[in-house]
């Protein structure tokens, strides 16, 4: 068989060479077309839509910076802690100096939680310094096996895995599921942007479309345009206190997400008697239940193990480590007596493996249905101070008492 000639050879390089060319400038379109629509959107839509992935590159950019500081209390886990802890109120309850901060982060998962967790502590490290404590929050629905397989939680935790990513890491996922390295891959190539959410971002800004159809709670048709209504006035207002551009990740204020100032608790009081409306409630009930097994918690041992990662990577950085089980909307999640014991099993489980004693609130009386703006997530009005206070409270008990308060974790 004869062999190929040279002008074969040439022709066949061109063209895999103008291929590749082709393939880069079609990929940089698409990533500054993308960056370009995160940029024009709003910070509280762009949050919204995206599930907090520019909250947490806004995260990274300040983390060298919290690496710097041994007074640091780091507030870390879900949404439920983004939405729910204030560490200005946090900070004045303690009664000891501390800097604290709140790195609750919106669609993770504990194997997503673990990788943050060791950014953070590589980044502590680097520094030399160590965090006075670490409070890690744990979400029993987050660590079901019914949410591991949920698509539209599995594609927000990819967005932020890809942000993340490191050549060693594509590496160790391509071992075990090369479909997923190639879609972490492009994410990551795309700048950690998933085209689902420019998607719906184009379809809010420029038709004022629908809830987009991926999206997970169902929205009655009669409520939904006067809760907009309040929102947009509880922004107006909020952009006219600031002066400012508010990133998701708000420095000035720690990572705290604020709506509520003497000029907006009425909106925003307005806005959450609808937002929290029983029928809102049940179906977001519904949805956790399907999509996370809200009430059986069915647990992937793999994602609790993650989670007992996570809390290391933070103790090895912190000279005191705790666990906290957030407050529970009893009114709308009881976990069957089945759900119950195996969440005592594996609090249980974490307490052993790393060691760090778990602050069980979830049925703390303090807090009642009027504290949460949904099924999972307290309001700001008066949800978030008070757990921000029992929290200042608990860790303010075990420190007047001596409890391992300069001691290595």
């Amino acid at each position: 068989m004869p062999s190929p000639s040279p002008s074969s050879d040439r022709i066949a390089a061109r063209t895999l060479g103008v291929g590749l060319v082709l393939l880069v400038a079609a990929l940089g379109l698409a990533r500054g077309f993308a960056a370009l629509v995160m940029h024009e959107t709003p910070p509280e839509l762009r949050g919204q839509i995206t599930e907090g992935a520019g909250r947490l590159e806004d995260f990274l950019g300040q983390l060298p910076e919290i690496s710097q500081h041994d007074d640091a209390v780091l507030v870390f886990g879900s949404s439920i802690i983004q939405h729910g802890f204030s560490p200005e109120t946090f900070e004045q309850h303690l009664g000891t100096p501390v800097t604290a901060y709140n790195l609750g982060f919106p669609g993770v998962d504990p194997e997503m939680q673990a990788l943050l967790a060791r950014k953070v502590a590589d980044t502590f490290e680097r520094s030399g310094h160590k965090a006075r404590l670490s409070l890690v929050e744990f979400t029993p629905f987050q660590a079901t096996l019914a949410r591991g397989r949920a698509p539209y939680f599995r594609e927000h935790t990819d967005v932020k895995r890809a942000i993340l990513a490191k050549p060693l890491l594509l590496a160790q996922v391509a071992r075990h599921s090369p479909e997923q390295a190639s879609h972490l891959g492009a994410l990551w190539l795309l700048g950690g942007v998933s085209p689902r959410s420019v998607k719906s971002i184009l379809e809010d800004r420029i038709f004022d479309g629908p809830t987009p159809s991926w999206w997970p709670v169902p929205e009655p048709r009669d409520s939904g345009s006067e809760r907009k209504a309040w929102v947009e006035r509880i922004h107006a207002s909020r952009a006219a206190i600031e002066h400012r551009e508010v990133p998701e990740w708000d420095p000035v204020r720690r990572g705290e997400v604020r709506w509520v100032f003497d000029e907006t608790r009425e909106a925003y009081l307005a806005w959450a008697r609808l937002r929290s409306a029983p029928e809102l409630l049940e179906a977001d009930r519904q949805w956790r239940v399907d999509s996370s097994d809200l009430l059986e918690l069915r647990f992937d041992d793999q994602q609790v193990g993650a989670f007992i990662e996570a809390v290391r990577a933070l103790a090895s950085v912190s000279r005191e480590t705790r666990v906290v089980l957030a407050p529970r909307n009893r009114a709308w999640n009881q976990p069957t007596p089945e759900g119950r014991t195996r969440l005592a099993a594996v609090l249980a489980r974490i307490e052993r493996e790393t060691g760090a004693r778990v602050l069980d609130l979830a049925e703390s009386p303090e807090f009642g249905p009027e504290d949460f703006i949904d099924v999972t997530h307290l309001n700001e009005s008066s949800g978030r101070p008070k757990l921000s206070r029992r929290l200042a409270e608990a860790v303010a008990e075990q420190w007047s008492q001596g409890v391992a308060k300069d001691a290595a974790p």
